[in-house]
């Protein structure tokens, strides 16, 4: 079965926009107090980030106008995919193994979270190559939405960034300008893939 750029893009799109969904969900219940299922929501995000990676590749592969962007998409769920791996395979251990085992899952932590960081800044870059894109048609509706993807792309890019260099003092920052443009990332790959071919 082959996939058209059009396709393998709306896939991208959804995968993205669950993404930020479990997010907002993960974080309400944190907020909440509320007892978190991790292994349920950590491995739909792998799923999705693993169709994230798979299927960026196909619009790229095929001369989209948006290559870069879409690079930025594949390698941005790659870095999603190894941390979400990382909590699902090397938390519970680590943490179960006692007081003995704590500076090696502070720094198991601490590269997951590495990874989530560069995983949002790459998405946050995709959001603002899109964006721009966007902001050269004539479209006003197009225009707003490039404008807030590009927005949400600098802040998501600058914390996150940050984030790399200090670590998890920038978690609930990096991670919530991380999420915004991941969701504006989405919603102007709905723009862009309007105009791909079925």
């Amino acid at each position: 079965m082959d996939f058209s750029a059009r396709r393998s893009s709306q896939i991208v799109i959804v995968a993205l926009l669950s993404v930020v969904v479990t997010q907002i969900i993960y974080v309400a219940l944190s907020s909440a107090g509320a007892e978190i299922n991790r292994s349920v929501i950590w491995t739909t995000e792998a799923v999705a980030f693993l169709a994230i990676s798979l299927f960026a590749l196909i619009p790229l592969a095929r001369g989209n106008r948006y290559g870069a962007a879409w690079a930025a998409v594949a390698l941005g769920g790659v870095f999603n995919v190894i941390q979400v791996g990382m909590g699902l395979a090397m938390f519970g251990p680590l943490k179960d193994a006692g007081e003995a085992m704590a500076p090696a899952f502070q720094s198991i932590l601490a590269g997951a979270f590495f990874a989530y960081f560069a995983g949002k800044f790459l998405f946050g870059l995709s959001a603002i190559l899109t964006g721009a894109g966007m902001l050269r048609t004539s479209a006003m509706t197009a225009k707003v939405m490039g404008g807030l993807a590009v927005v949400t792309g600098l802040a998501a890019m600058l914390t996150n960034l940050i984030a790399m260099a200090v670590g998890m003092d920038m978690v609930q920052l990096a991670g919530a300008a991380g999420t915004a443009a991941t969701l504006f990332l989405g919603l102007i790959l709905i723009l862009v893939t309007r105009s791909e071919p079925d």
